[in-house]
């Protein structure tokens, strides 16, 4: 790994880590990391700040994450460095600096990656996201389904370099695991209940 590969994974660890939820929620007066679930994602937000506040924060999110690796693909050639890249841009968001390494989920900012890397996965990936979003009413549900969604088309795609297939399988676990609390939830019967109490948390 070249020290170019490096710098440039230092970057976009950098910039998908600043956290714009909590940025967004601080300039309208709520710590995002005090109220509903605790996360300074979109979902986090929507229930918060409020759809469009939640929207931004989407946006946001995904566009700190795919910027850099959009810029590096104007760099790089090969898969190798861009799938590094990508993964610094998630870990960044999960881990981000800025808040004592403690961030999101990651599922923005992987739809952010992959929109770039690949972006029929992506885009299948949150129709699906909304699809079982509406269909079940708990997004922790949607982000997996979604989740697993690009991950799988990935992974199947003969096309894909195996780079981005093992990014796809890093991603997965790295999202999975930080659902983990939601996960429990569900299978405890308790995420309808706890998804009420952060729709009415100031």
């Amino acid at each position: 790994m070249s020290l170019e590969v490096l710098a440039w994974m230092l970057g976009a660890y950098l910039v998908a880590g600043i956290p714009v939820g909590y940025l967004i929620g601080k300039a309208r007066g709520v710590d995002l990391r005090a109220v509903g679930s605790g996360n300074i994602g979109a979902s986090n937000a929507m229930r918060n700040l409020g759809k469009g506040w939640g929207l931004l924060v989407f946006v946001g999110d995904v566009a700190k994450a795919s910027v850099p690796v959009l810029a590096a693909s104007a760099r790089f050639d090969a898969p190798g460095p861009l799938a590094l890249v990508a993964l610094a841009a998630i870990l960044g968001h999960i881990f981000t600096p800025y808040l004592r390494f403690r961030g999101g989920k990651g599922v923005a900012c992987a739809f952010g990656v992959f929109l770039v890397l690949s972006p029929v996965a992506a885009v299948v990936g949150i129709a699906i996201y909304l699809q079982t979003l509406w269909l079940t009413r708990v997004s922790a549900i949607g982000s997996l389904t979604a989740t697993t969604t690009i991950v799988g088309l990935t992974i199947a795609d003969p096309t894909a370099p195996l780079a981005y297939k093992l990014l796809a399988a890093a991603t997965a676990g790295l999202v999975w695991e930080r659902h983990r609390p939601n996960l429990q939830d569900i299978l405890g019967g308790n995420n309808q209940d706890k998804e009420r109490r952060e729709e009415r948390a100031p």
